[in-house]
């Protein structure tokens, strides 16, 4: 299961901290960004950290899952990308 947030960063910092071993894919609304949707794992503190905010409204949107390959799916059915795994997050 694939979760969506826009405009709710409560909502997707409680689904953050509720799944330690979750997933997160990186958004950005404009589509400008060739690497984007960019998963992270929840472990990558820059997604949910107090000093960022606006991690789902003006330019980004999350989608969540603790289950990669659904996640993979969603971005294909979405976008008709796969997702760009980041770098930072030790895969």
């Amino acid at each position: 299961m694939v979760t969506e947030f826009k405009n709710d960063d409560a909502g997707y910092l409680a689904w953050v901290n509720a799944h330690p071993h979750g997933y997160i894919a990186n958004i950005d609304v404009a589509q400008r960004v060739p690497q984007y949707p960019m998963v992270h794992t929840t472990s990558h503190r820059l997604l949910s950290s107090s000093n960022v905010g606006n991690f789902t409204s003006h330019k980004y949107v999350k989608a969540c899952s603790t289950d990669l390959d659904s996640l993979e799916k969603w971005s294909q059915r979405k976008f008709n990308k796969a997702l760009t795994k980041c770098r930072v997050c030790k895969w």
